[in-house]
């Protein structure tokens, strides 16, 4: 009984720093998301200059539309070791 007890908490601790990993990747997925948004604003301003264009057909990117953030989805921090005391 105390074996799988062991095992059950080693599982829940893997869980908890999978989570957290996955978390903190998603995180800097958006913070990159966001960086392109600007940079690609930036060269729009550069206009003839740093015409998109050339990126936009290299990229294949034609038929894509850009992200809206309007009425996102707000997710409550999700903390499984605590739901567990």
């Amino acid at each position: 009984m105390t074996d799988a007890k062991a095992e059950r908490d080693k599982y829940e601790k893997r869980h908890d720093e999978m989570f957290a990993a996955v978390s903190g990747l998603n995180a800097r997925i958006e913070e990159l998301e966001n960086h392109k948004l600007h940079l690609l604003q930036k060269l729009k301003k550069y206009g003839d200059k740093g015409d998109l264009g050339y990126i936009i057909k290299t990229q294949k990117l034609e038929n894509v539309k850009g992200k809206e953030f309007t009425n996102r989805v707000v997710v409550e921090d999700y903390k499984p070791e605590e739901l567990r005391k």
